[in-house]
């Protein structure tokens, strides 16, 4: 999977926008951070950040959890736009408020493919007597006459291939390396904010979960999760620039089980939204989420027959809609 960059006022936000670009959830990317968000007095100058990234390297998907990938990610698509047209339906804002009162939003916004018309797809820039008719932005031939690679071109050809395999020089840093450095940091910050607890990491197969478990953690975790999702993405920039970019697998940080609460009052609320959508056929739009608690979602209401979900709007809007199947 070829790298794409994306930016934001904050690394939570570009990387937000990694997510929704390439479609996955939060463990199955991979970032570096090039460049971090700064401003000067009084915020009167401001630099965005900036991060490349792209799907972490998996092993494939068996045949059937592609299908059903795919399967969701068209209906997707094909409720992209709908954000703008919410006069012409009945819509109903449910809350998903858990424990905290209130849902999770999603900073991310899809953005699509620009793709030529012609064809197959390539320019054919050879007439019938041979010579090249095709043209680059400047004026001049996308091909010497000969058929040979302008030497610029080729150059920066050469350097893409030498900074690729200098990278796959690097090697990974293990997530046993990454479960310490992520548990020296999580306990030191606990301590400081005066909070009691215990930190311990779990290692399933190529993902780290570091754990800390104790008692009145709630300033750790915040409203809607915004602190617990803060310190994951601090312990994520912390490993990638130890690593220098290159950490196997991937990490998550919970607070208190605050995690697993949030998955399991999602995984209730969509099945209790998708049972009502088939009584009356009424489709529900649900409140804003962040990436990670949109693919419960989707994952929860896919096992379901007879109903299906889209997702709509952008940055802090993204939602699911819950809808009758092939209603959409």
């Amino acid at each position: 999977m070829e790298w794409i960059e994306t930016t934001g006022t904050t690394l939570d936000e570009a990387k937000e926008r990694a997510l929704d670009r390439l479609g996955v959830a939060e463990d199955e990317l991979e970032y570096e951070v090039l460049e971090e968000a700064t401003s000067r007095m009084l915020g009167l100058k401001r630099t965005d950040a900036r991060m490349r990234a792209r799907v972490r390297p998996t092993s494939p998907r068996s045949k059937t959890e592609r299908r059903d990938r795919n399967r969701r990610g068209d209906r997707s698509r094909g409720r992209g736009n709908r954000s703008g047209k919410g006069k012409g339906r009945s819509e109903s804002k449910e809350d998903t408020s858990d424990g905290n009162g209130r849902s999770e939003g999603n900073k991310g916004g899809r953005a699509g493919d620009d793709r030529g018309t012609g064809g197959s797809g390539r320019h054919r820039g050879e007439r019938s007597d041979g010579r090249s008719t095709e043209k680059n932005t400047t004026g001049g031939s996308g091909r010497d006459r000969g058929g040979k690679i302008p030497s610029k071109e080729k150059a920066t050809a050469d350097n893409g291939r030498g900074n690729r395999e200098e990278k796959a020089d690097v090697e990974k840093m293990d997530l046993s390396t990454q479960a310490k450095i992520t548990e020296g940091f999580l306990q030191g910050l606990l301590d400081k904010m005066g909070l009691d607890a215990r930190v311990a990491s779990t290692i399933d197969e190529d993902r780290l979960t570091v754990e800390a478990h104790g008692l009145n953690l709630g300033l750790a975790i915040g409203q809607r999760g915004e602190t617990v999702r803060a310190i994951t993405e601090l312990s994520r920039t912390i490993i990638q620039r130890k690593s220098q970019g290159s950490a196997a697998g991937s990490l998550i940080v919970d607070i208190g089980g605050y995690r697993e609460r949030r998955r399991s009052f999602l995984e209730g609320f969509a099945r209790t939204q998708a049972e009502a959508v088939l009584e009356d056929g009424r489709e529900r739009a649900l409140e804003p989420m962040a990436a990670s608690d949109r693919k419960v979602v989707h994952d929860v209401v896919g096992e379901i027959e007879g109903v299906s979900t889209a997702s709509e709007g952008s940055d802090t809007s993204r939602r699911v809609v819950i809808l009758v199947e092939g209603a959409g």
